[in-house]
């Protein structure tokens, strides 16, 4: 039987977990809707737990949906009561980053990068104590293809977030579009790359390198940096601060 409900809102969509008391996953869903997962949950009469990235409208629309069903909301700490400490910025890191630092720091003790391939892409460094190391941010290739388009709005068209390629033809573009597309996706691979490279500077060549993140398939298939898939990281580190707190 079901014993806890976990939800990431995220940018861009909306993903959520029912997990019994063994943190086994027993169903989940994705949408871009957020009344899409109220509807899956809110007769569920099971404890919630929530992180939230982006308008704080998307939490309102939530918590409608759900009626009265009660959501612990999960916000950043950084000061080692869920193994991971961190000198961020006061306010500055989102959930979505500490919950997949949470989640990393509960199934090893070694350094580890964390790269979320999402409407940004942000690598994340945790050293072997546990202690936040700070990161680095750049623009998905969604994010980066729709800040450009504007400017070139003459010669490239709007992009649906599920009109991207499956695989990438690296040749030059021989127009905007094609140049645009091989140039966001090349050029955000070879900065992962680079990052994780610098990262492993900074925490040892030993260091393991974990991918998330819904545009993770495509920049997987780029990187020459050795990574491990792994995917809900987010939701896992929910998992994990749930049960700390003797939710589940």
């Amino acid at each position: 039987m079901p014993d806890c409900a976990l939800i990431d809102i995220g940018s861009t969509r909306i993903k959520w977990q029912l997990r019994d008391r063994a943190g086994h996953v027993l169903d989940e869903g994705a949408s871009l809707v957020i009344e899409d997962c109220a509807q899956a949950l809110k007769d569920i009469g099971l404890a919630v737990w929530a992180a939230r990235v982006g308008s704080p409208e998307r939490q309102a629309a939530l918590e409608a949906g759900m009626g009265a069903v009660p959501i612990h909301w999960v916000g950043t700490q950084g000061d080692g009561r869920y193994g991971v400490r961190s000198d961020y910025a006061e306010g500055q890191l989102g959930v979505d980053r500490f919950c997949a630092l949470v989640a990393a720091r509960a199934e090893g003790r070694g350094p580890c990068v964390l790269v979320d391939a999402g409407t940004a892409i942000t690598v994340d460094l945790l050293d072997a104590e546990g202690r936040h190391r700070g990161g680095y941010l750049l623009p998905g290739r969604q994010l980066g293809w729709e800040s450009l388009q504007a400017r070139l709005a003459d010669r490239v068209a709007p992009r649906d977030p599920g009109g991207w390629p499956a695989t990438l033809d690296p040749a030059p573009g021989l127009g905007s579009e094609p140049g645009l597309e091989r140039g966001l996706m090349l050029g955000l691979s070879g900065a992962v790359d680079r990052l994780i490279v610098e990262a492993r500077t900074h925490l040892g060549n030993d260091t393991v390198c974990w991918l998330h993140g819904g545009d993770g398939p495509w920049l997987a298939g780029q990187l020459t940096e050795f990574v491990t898939r792994r995917e809900n990281l987010v939701l896992e580190g929910l998992w994990q601060i749930a049960r700390a707190e003797g939710g589940s």
